[in-house]
């Protein structure tokens, strides 16, 4: 019992591991391009941890400097642990080609995720794809933040209709360290991509660890009465 206890917390501290991390982030700047409406879109770029990334960003609500540096939460968006992040809580009920759906946290960092995938280049439609992602969040996650309106809603039916297709482990949500849902004067929050090298598997790692253990516990199980009837062939 003392042993399956103890497996138990184990396999709770991996997912705990594989599913957030503690990271310093300095913002290194932005593209250039912006949307129709003057605001700098995605992608940008970060020093994180030393090593220079692409990010994206989701948050129209608060703002980030060149050369700023701050301690931020990495968050594996498959790992099924979205509570540091800022978005993570809310629902939004967004228009639908048929009529309207109301979205977890969850998803709707899936259907940002999928845009990502999108930008390409100097595109005139990344403009578009970013007042997608901004307006995802809002207004259930925003309701004093409007970002801008897209032109149509051709992005947002493609992320609503594409989003289940990604690989959500191979995304990284980076949330300011102690973020909260309400209030502006933070910093802001960005999506990146996960190198395939690096991607995390949460699910796969929790049962191959909880695999392991069992086998540890059941191979423990069998050498022991083997010993004992060693022992008694040999008189002990």
């Amino acid at each position: 019992m003392k042993a399956i206890l103890m497996g138990a917390v184990a396999v709770a501290a991996l997912a705990t591991q594989l599913s957030a991390g503690s990271v310093n982030v300095t913002f290194t700047g932005a593209n250039g391009q912006k949307d129709s409406s003057g605001y700098l879109i995605s992608p940008y770029t970060a020093s994180i941890n030393g090593v220079s990334t692409t990010i994206y960003c989701d948050d129209f609500a608060n703002t980030v400097a060149n050369g700023q540096t701050y301690a931020a939460n990495e968050t594996n968006l498959g790992s099924g642990n979205l509570s540091l992040t800022r978005y993570g809580a809310i629902s939004n009920t967004l228009q639908t080609q048929s009529g309207t759906q109301t979205y977890d946290g969850q998803q709707l960092y899936e259907m940002a995720a999928w845009l990502t995938t999108q930008f390409a280049g100097q595109n005139s439609a990344n403009g578009d794809i970013q007042d997608t992602m901004w307006d995802l969040f809002n207004p259930a996650g925003n309701p004093n933040s409007h970002p801008p309106t897209p032109s149509s809603t051709s992005w947002l039916f493609a992320a609503e209709s594409n989003y289940s297709s990604i690989n959500a482990s191979s995304f990284d949500i980076l949330t300011n360290v102690s973020a909260t849902l309400s209030g502006r004067n933070q910093t802001q929050e960005f999506l990146l991509t996960v190198p395939v090298a690096q991607a995390p598997e949460p699910a796969s790692m929790g049962l191959l660890g909880l695999g392991m253990i069992l086998l540890s516990i059941l191979g423990r199980r069998k050498l022991f009465p083997a010993a004992v009837a060693t022992r008694k062939e040999e008189g002990v």
